[in-house]
């Protein structure tokens, strides 16, 4: 694939292609669907509220005389290209600045909108989110990638009229309502990866889409030329508008829904993996601990015994926590070293035969999800995490037992309905498993592995 990317006329025809999104459906403004009425978000209130209970009466929050400068500038920047217009809603938001990292990175402050007061009383729309790890496992042998970015997606879709009124907001020298959907809106990520998939449903086989994100793979370049076409064609007929600064073309290798994707694998983004040097060693303040363990989730298929390393950090975010202690800081010390060299997992191959490994210890359980193709064993994921009270009193082989069920629930959604190796070194367990585990567990718990 490498070597054809270096072919002259492949180069022409990849330039000619770039030109032609550049020129056609790149922009930095992005485009409303102002004529498309199948496009058009509703916000309808829930059952019995009654808008003489509206709950905002907020005053507009403080600003610096330079933030209220850079705040004007960009009032009148969304008034000029139509998004928001001038208000007399008895809705009334607060507005304000936040500068988090992304925004330091950036260089410049984001806009941000209240609407909790409008969230509560709007009726949850209940389309659904894709899961990201379904979604990965679509590009388990793609070869070359392509990847866009929705320009400011949300400011594509255009409020109905007759509810525009409710996104009012407010800022020290006015108030204004959106046009078009703001973000914040707790219904805006869904509805608009329900508008996505209406747009991009002809071309599900071979385009992955995630709210604003989309990604088309291929398995040849002749292939992705072709696909990239239909997209092209979708898009331009559509009128949506992609980021020219987010767009990333004919790719072996993509940064796609938090991770770098090559070849069939998967492995988390640096960038990503730079909060842990963002938290001392010694971390004693229970919500940083919290916020560190939080961190610690997005890697946890990664992690090899990663629950059972950390029971002693959970253990201090308890009531009334034994004090911290050198255990506490190696662990962390540990964690931040091991998450410099963190496995590729492979996303799973529908041919491949599954592997389940498992083992229990006296402080928690392991198990591990691996594949065998072409006779060669390969890493899909971890999984791992310690007893509680009362499972640290079970006998050896309920441990064993129930770290089995544990992992197979963990790993429930590569190996339903399939079948797999299960590997485990307690010949106790084995033979218990080859006779009968209702009596070891309940049969509730039995239950979880009958489809297995």
């Amino acid at each position: 694939m490498k070597n054809q990317l270096q072919d002259k006329m492949i180069i022409k025809r990849i330039q000619e292609t770039k030109n032609k999104f550049k020129d056609n459906i790149c922009a930095n403004i992005p485009n409303a669907f102002w004529e498309r009425k199948r496009h058009i978000v509703r916000l309808p209130y829930i059952k019995d509220f009654n808008e003489r209970n509206i709950p905002t009466k907020s005053k507009a929050i403080h600003m610096s005389q330079e933030l209220e400068g850079y705040c004007k500038k960009e009032i009148q920047e969304l008034l000029d290209k139509k998004l928001i217009r001038p208000s007399e809603s008895p809705w009334s938001c607060s507005a304000f600045y936040v500068q988090n990292n992304a925004e330091i990175e950036r260089g410049a402050p984001r806009l941000v909108i209240n609407y909790k007061p409008l969230n509560k009383v709007l009726e949850w729309i209940k389309y659904p989110i894709p899961n990201k790890r379904d979604l990965l496992k679509r590009i388990y042998d793609s070869k070359i990638f392509s990847k866009f970015d929705m320009k400011s997606g949300f400011w594509q879709v255009q409020i109905a009229e007759e509810d525009r009124y409710k996104t009012g907001f407010n800022v020290p020298f006015g108030h204004y309502e959106w046009n078009v959907m703001p973000f914040g809106l707790k219904n805006a990520p869904s509805e608009f990866q329900n508008i996505m998939n209406d747009i991009i449903l002809p071309l599900g086989s071979y385009a992955i889409v995630y709210i604003d994100d989309v990604l088309i793979f291929s398995n040849s370049l002749d292939q992705h030329f072709k696909h990239l076409n239909a997209f092209y064609n979708i898009i331009h007929k559509n009128g949506l508008v992609v980021s020219p600064s987010k767009m990333s073309l004919f790719q072996t290798e993509i940064r796609f829904l938090g991770h770098n994707i090559i070849q069939g694998t998967i492995k988390p983004i640096n960038r990503s993996l730079e909060f842990s040097n963002k938290f001392p060693n010694e971390i004693k303040d229970k919500k940083q601990l919290q916020r560190f363990l939080g961190c610690l989730n997005y890697i946890q298929d990664f992690f090899k015994d990663l629950g059972i390393i950390c029971k002693p950090l959970y253990d201090r975010l308890k009531k009334n926590p034994k004090p911290w202690t050198q255990e506490h800081t190696d662990i962390v010390k540990y964690i931040k070293d091991k998450i410099k060299c963190l496995p590729c997992l492979h996303i799973p191959h529908p041919n491949a035969k599954l592997i389940v490994e498992t083992d229990a210890s006296d402080l928690g359980f392991g198990g591990i999800l691996k594949q065998e193709l072409n006779n060669k064993e390969n890493l899909v994921r971890y999984y791992s995490g310690a007893w509680n009270d009362t499972q640290k009193n079970y006998s050896t082989i309920k441990k064993e037992i129930l770290s089995i069920v544990l992992c197979i629930k963990k790993f429930e959604d590569d190996l339903y309905m399939k079948p797999f190796l299960l590997r485990i070194d307690c010949l106790s367990a084995k033979y218990i498993l080859e006779k009968d585990i209702k009596n070891l567990i309940s049969k509730q718990v039995f239950a979880r592995c009958k489809h297995y």
